[in-house]
């Protein structure tokens, strides 16, 4: 079965792990291993990362989601992020995938 992970700053990645998603704090000089260290995982389907921690690692996640099944990267804001959620998680996996589900 695959899982959500989610990788960012503390407080975000509590907040997610409340909800039984498994998460890695990072900071942003280690974001790209991180990242890479979650896509590695035979079981990843959706990685979840805060656009503070993602804002460097644009073209590598248009690699990891043009160029394989799963998992699929999904940039969200962070709990510190100044315009906050707009939506859903949901909404923004769909506008990652560019679908609707």
């Amino acid at each position: 079965m695959e899982k959500i992970y989610m990788i960012g700053d503390m407080d975000t990645v509590s907040a997610f792990r409340l909800a039984g998603v498994e998460g890695v704090v990072a900071e942003p000089s280690r974001a790209a291993a991180a990242l890479e260290r979650i896509v590695g995982k035979k079981d990843a389907g959706v990685v979840l990362i805060t656009g503070a921690l993602a804002s460097g690692l644009g073209e590598r996640i248009a690699e990891i989601n043009l160029g394989r099944p799963s998992p699929v990267v999904v940039e969200i804001p962070g709990m510190d992020d100044p315009e906050g959620f707009r939506g859903s998680v949901m909404a923004y996996v769909e506008e990652a995938l560019g679908i609707s589900l």
